[in-house]
């Protein structure tokens, strides 16, 4: 983790160590500093190689392959692809031009560590083909961690806002980022071994589904590895306090306005659950 003003270095022995599966993955040296581990839901260093099942056909699969791409487990890394040409040909959207799986069993709240990488792919350009930046998606389009040619950015309300952003933090194609997820309710602390800690809190935040899904690059490769889930207990850290009081102001700057399909999903939503709580 990489120390710049405003933001608090934590230093402490292996939290949790990655195998070596993949050539040059980051040791874990970051811990949770705001929730409290409880027990292990799912752990993965991908060591057995397997085919991973399209969306939901199978009830134990944890992943979720998204918009067709390709995805499989081999060489000790989780692997994908963009969706093959005759995919892309078949949808007007939604095409699968880059690589995207979702972690689907992650709950409302929850510890999650894992290790990425972009392997290669088209350099992502605002406003040229469609195709979007890579990305860290906590809940879809809830929370996102996303990377272009100005660095990395926290978005918040349907990626309309930016609560947080560092310009120097850049992906490297084919190295490894290690990244240690904190959730619960209107909350988020997102922590890079190497990079930026982003610390978000906003009501959008408070929102259904909690799948975690990772997007790399325009018809490239990306790869994952050395992933664990916790549930959480109550309570806090017992630094949480001193650390959040370190972290930069929180800037709410609200990037564009919502489209029509997101304020109509929102409203959607909004009648569901008003429904569900009339029962």
């Amino acid at each position: 983790m990489k120390l710049y003003p405003g933001f608090l270095l934590v230093l402490v022995s292996l939290y949790a160590q990655p195998s070596l599966s993949g050539a040059g993955l980051p040791v874990f040296s970051m811990k949770p500093c705001w929730l409290v581990p409880d027990q292990i839901i799912y752990a993965d260093e991908f060591s057995k190689s397997r085919e991973v099942a399209p969306r939901k056909q199978q009830d134990d699969e944890p992943w979720v392959i998204n918009q067709g791409t390709q995805w499989k487990i081999e060489d000790g890394v989780l692997r994908g692809h963009a969706s093959t040409a005759d995919y892309q040909a078949r949808h007007a959207t939604h095409k699968g031009v880059h690589p995207r799986v979702v972690l689907q069993n992650t709950p409302e709240k929850y510890v999650l560590q894992l290790s990425f990488r972009i392997v290669d792919g088209i350099p992502f350009e605002a406003g040229k083909r469609k195709s979007v930046a890579p990305f860290i998606e906590i809940g879809h389009h809830v929370c996102r961690v996303t990377w272009d040619v100005n660095g990395a950015t926290l978005l918040a309300d349907g990626d309309t806002t930016q609560l947080a952003a560092d310009k120097d933090f850049k992906l490297i194609p084919g190295k490894w980022e290690a990244v240690l997820i904190e959730r619960r309710d209107d909350e988020v602390l997102v922590q890079f071994a190497d990079g930026p800690v982003f610390h978000g809190k906003h009501a959008s935040y408070v929102a259904d589904p909690h799948a975690v899904m990772l997007g790399g690059l325009e018809a490239g490769t990306m790869e994952i590895d050395n992933v664990k889930l916790w549930s959480v207990k109550d309570g806090t850290q017992s630094e949480w306090s001193a650390f959040v009081a370190k972290l930069p102001p929180q800037q709410n700057l609200v990037l564009r306005q919502k489209t029509p399909g997101r304020l109509a999903a929102e409203k959607k939503a909004a009648e569901e659950k008003a429904k569900s709580g009339a029962k």
